[in-house]
């Protein structure tokens, strides 16, 4: 049916079709950046302790408010132009557009100091004065400024040792752009008119995001560019032609547009939320999955172009034997993407629709756009290695290349290589020892400095730790006691402030004192949660980043038991409809998954003792599995299908060779381009990035050079025709026997000439007859007996 799309005047409306869906969505491509959303806080579900605080908190205070911490430092002690300074920034700040300097307080215009928190604890004072344990503990702990009317919300605190400040501002926080220009506002101000040697940085939540959208910014370009020079490079080594590489590039670009201008409407009118490491992997797979795609709808058209005279002939029968293939791998791909719509994180959940968009987008364009301009320009596009219709043509030369020879060795003993492959993957695999779990602390998201991060470190090394990012803890009117009595007996708890107001509840900032890493500092939190919720449950919530990354990491841990199991069934699903075998899908699902726990392991190794990273992205293992599986099953697909339409005609063991012969080159280049793809996301200087980078390219290569080429075929000769159960290609399988004998590639005689010399007249040479005779070739169980000379 698809290959109609390409006929004489069917190429001419698709085309048309093409051009018209560019124009349409084109425009709203380039406006895919201005929906997208990278607030930490809307990451988790609703049903998150955090979120609920973050929720109650925008409830009392009518928008979501941040702080953005200000430090200054001055290693030989602040001067007094450095403090007047600092006051000068103070009441710039006061006037930046986006910045909240005072706000109604908890006592609802009431005034209330220390004088009042004084009179309320006299009554519980003994004759000597002194207070219960208890409320001595609030006393040192709770700092209490003076209520009035309105809270001044932009205050400077001096460190201990003189030589630094901090200023903390609280600026509505919409995420994305609006909160980074604030942070850009603020920078400047600091910037301008600072006296030589003072060190000036923006920290806290607000400036951690400010910088992460500020990566994804400027080497969003670059990421392009990048990607599409590893595919362009790939494809000139590939085609070995000055002018191929350009069509399938050129239709890889379309089908991004299309894919981002989808998105966009999509994200726009609120079924998906986009961030922007969903816009870089969107990039990426696109360009690798649909070059992948090209690879393969080419060259299969390039061996049919030998076959058939006619062009549009040879095209349709490309897309009828290659597009099955092609389908089924875009489908498991797909398909892997939405199982993500299940994950409870919001972040994974938005990206599984996005990057499946993106997917079908690029094999719409190859199964349509790509064979239509390739008729249209011709045979003269494969220039200057031009295929010309011969019908004399070999059916079968792949067994006779590198990759048919591949096959052959593996053959001589099909057992012992699978076995030894199997075991090499396994010892990577026991890298895993180095795994280290946690999630990763701000400080650690960047591979380089900025400025919240030279920020954080001046903070902590003047500054209680925590001062700078509370615990931020939310309750009732009714508990608000309670909870700060109980909170100040925590030896963990440092400081209790009193932050906003409203709808009958109270926020508290509890500063907690750090730990010996963010591991102990999640625990810290947690505990606190639940000594709290003992309290106060249901009415007390316990949010602040700590918390936040808290939840994301529980979260994880949940879609990572859902979504994991989920994907293999489905993948299964589409494997067993396409082969039409209970055997091979489950053997190729097997070599998939051997080689994740190898990546994995390969990965915990650098990131440990090549990279240095001190923990491992919440979403790295659930999105690496989804990205392999799918992606690593592609390569077992369109082998095992060719190996499967040969299986018609040939033995299994024969149409293994067959099969890998034929499409070797074909997903080498194709595990290369789509590896490359995915190793430019290290231009993007963030942890989580680098690390999906790395070991989504390590696994494509490790699916595409060692389990695609050697152990699936050393399998599928192994098992023998038993591998199609129960299809009707699994002939003559009794399985009450040993397995199949394992193939054999066919002994190559010598021709011995028996000469038979035949009198005749005296007068007439004798001529010699020859009869040449040679032995039969096993090929297969199926196969018959042969013979054959192919010298003259």
């Amino acid at each position: 049916m698809i290959g109609l799309l390409c006929g004489p005047r069917a190429k001419w409306a698709v085309l048309l079709i093409w051009l018209g869906v560019v124009a349409v969505l084109g425009s709203a491509a380039g406006q895919l950046e201005s929906v997208q959303k990278d607030d930490i806080a809307a990451y988790l579900p609703a049903s998150a302790d955090s979120a609920r605080a973050v929720k109650r908190i925008l409830g009392m205070q009518g928008e979501n408010l941040s702080p953005a911490t200000i430090v200054y430092e001055r290693p030989g002690g602040l001067t007094e132009a450095d403090q007047a300074e600092i006051a000068r920034d103070a009441k710039a700040f006061a006037g930046v557009t986006g910045v909240v300097a005072e706000i109604a307080p908890p006592t609802g215009g009431k005034s209330f100091g220390r004088a009042e928190f004084d009179k309320e604890l006299a009554p519980y004072r003994d004759a000597r004065g002194r207070l219960p344990e208890q409320l001595r503990e609030v006393e040192r702990k709770l700092r209490l400024p003076t209520l009035t009317k309105t809270i001044k919300l932009i205050a400077t605190q001096r460190s201990g040792d003189g030589q630094a400040a901090q200023t903390v501002v609280i600026v509505r926080d919409h995420g994305g752009r609006e909160t980074a220009a604030i942070v850009d506002r603020l920078r400047r101000i600091i910037d301008d008119g600072r006296p030589a040697g003072l060190a000036a940085h923006v920290t806290g939540l607000v400036g951690f995001q400010a910088d992460a959208l500020a990566v994804f910014s400027t080497v969003d370009s670059d990421l392009l560019l990048a990607a599409l020079g590893v595919a362009m490079v790939v494809l000139l080594v590939t085609y070995r032609s000055a002018i191929l590489w350009l069509v399938p590039l050129g239709t890889v670009l379309v089908g991004l547009v299309v894919a981002m201008g989808v998105n966009y409407g999509l994200a726009r009118s609120g079924v998906i939320t986009v961030s922007s490491v969903a816009v870089s992997l969107l990039m990426v797979l696109v360009i690798g999955a649909g070059t992948d795609y090209a690879l393969l709808v080419v060259a299969r058209y390039r061996e049919e172009l030998r076959r058939h005279a006619d062009r549009h002939e040879a095209m349709a029968v490309a897309l009828r034997r290659a597009g099955p293939a092609v389908a089924a791998s875009a489908a498991t791909v797909v398909a892997g993407l939405l199982c993500l719509l299940v994950a409870e994180l919001n972040s994974t959940r938005g990206l599984g629709p996005v990057s499946a968009v993106g997917v079908t987008c690029a094999m719409l364009a190859m199964m349509t756009l790509l064979p239509a301009v390739m008729v249209v320009l011709g045979r003269w596009v494969f220039w200057p290695f031009v295929p010309h219709y011969d019908p004399d043509a070999e059916e079968h030369p792949a067994d006779r290349g590198m990759w048919g020879a591949l096959g052959r060795r593996i053959g001589r003993n099909p057992r012992l290589v699978w076995a030894v492959t199997a075991m090499v993957l396994c010892l990577c695999a026991c890298g895993l020892v180095s795994y280290r779990a946690g999630g990763l602390g701000n400080a650690d998201v960047f591979l380089s400095r900025p400025g919240s991060v030279v920020g954080q470190e001046i903070a902590e090394r003047h500054f209680p730790s925590g001062a700078a990012d509370p615990v931020q803890v939310v309750t009732t009117e009714q508990y608000v006691r309670d909870v700060i009595i109980d909170t100040a007996q925590r030896p963990e708890v440092t400081a209790i402030s009193l932050g906003a107001a409203g709808n009958g509840d109270i926020l508290l900032n509890v500063t907690v004192r750090a730990g010996d890493g963010q591991e102990s500092e999640q625990r810290r939190v947690l505990a606190l949660r639940d000594r709290l919720r003992a309290v106060a449950a249901p009415d007390v919530n316990v949010g602040g980043n700590v918390a936040l990354v808290a939840d994301l990491e529980r979260g994880a841990q949940r879609d990572r038991a859902v979504i994991i199991p989920l994907v293999l069934l489905v993948v299964f699903a589409v494997l067993t409809l396409l082969l039409r075998s209970l055997v091979a899908p489950l053997l190729l699902l097997a070599t998939v998954v051997l080689s994740f726990l190898a990546t994995l392991g390969i990965s915990s190794l650098a990131f440990t003792h090549l990279f240095g990273f001190s923990g491992v992205d919440q979403g790295f293992v659930l999105l690496v599995f989804v990205f392999l599986v799918a992606l690593g099953v592609d390569y077992n697909i369109f082998l095992m299908h060719r190996v499967r339409e040969e299986a018609h005609r040939h033995s299994t063991a024969r149409s293994a060779v067959l099969g890998l012969g034929s499409t070797g080159g074909v997903i080498t280049s194709a595990g290369v381009v789509l590896a490359g793809t995915f190793a430019v996301l290290v231009v993007l200087p963030l942890t989580q990035t680098v690390q999906l980078a790395f070991a989504v390219a390590v696994g494509v290569l490790i699916d595409t050079m060692v389990v695609r080429s050697v152990l699936v075929i050393a399998l599928t000769l192994d098992i023998g025709d038993a591998i199609w159960w129960p299809s009707g290609l699994a002939r003559g399988v009794r399985w009450r026997r040993p397995g199949p004998r394992p193939y054999r590639p066919p002994r190559v005689r010598t021709v011995r000439p028996q000469v038979t010399l035949r009198p005749g007249r005296p007068r007439r040479p004798v001529r010699p007859r020859v009869m040449l005779r040679s032995g039969g070739d096993v090929v297969g169980r199926s196969e018959k007996m042969r013979g054959e000379f192919s010298g003259k």
